[in-house]
């Protein structure tokens, strides 16, 4: 599977992210008001929506998976026959319902919040990333560093060190449509 680079040369995806390419992801990109971040090299935008989909799957879900998780010899076997194999944790079913279904293949579908939340979860790694400062900010913080001062000159306090649930994602917009499928916000 390929996805489009902006300079036609086809850009490996991952099969385990949420978009199936990256010319879906340019497409909802262009609809959100500041996508400068995202006009970048295919290969990165590819890596940085592998990385949100990581994040995402480690949050703490409500619900399950649509396909259990059934694993043989490596690799997700389809339960019910249904030409689905999950590998993520999208689609899924929360307090018994399907989360999307496209009544047309009579299949499950990604939510367009999740597909969203990636997206945004992707910018803010590219984002974040392009500045070395906060690079060195979040290595400072992950080993325990709450403040540092350069000789009088400049000090900030990065705060403590805690084990934040929102620290699992970057972006806020991002977390802001993750919650409803954690079970943080009422409807």
């Amino acid at each position: 599977m390929t996805g489009g680079s902006g300079t036609g040369t086809p850009v490996p995806i991952p099969t385990n992210a949420y978009y199936l390419s990256v010319v879906e992801a340019d497409s909802l990109a262009f609809t959100r008001p500041n996508s400068a971040a995202w006009a970048g090299d295919g290969k990165a935008k590819a890596n940085a929506l592998q990385e949100a989909t990581l994040r995402i799957d480690s949050l703490p879900l409500r619900g399950s998976r649509y396909e259990p998780s059934n694993i043989e010899n490596g690799a997700q076997i389809d339960i019910n026959k249904d030409g689905l194999a999950q590998v993520l944790e999208f689609p899924r079913i929360i307090d018994g319902i399907i989360c999307d279904w496209d009544y047309g293949t009579d299949l499950p579908l990604i939510p367009s919040w999740v597909k969203r939340a990636c997206l945004e979860e992707a910018i803010t790694i590219l984002e974040f990333n392009a500045d070395s400062d906060n690079i060195d900010r979040r290595s400072m913080k992950d080993q325990g560093v709450q403040s540092y001062n350069l000789g009088g000159v400049y000090s900030e306090n990065l705060g403590p060190a805690t084990i934040d649930i929102q620290q699992a994602l970057q972006s806020r917009t991002a977390w802001r449509y993750m919650k409803r499928y954690m079970g943080l916000e009422t409807r």
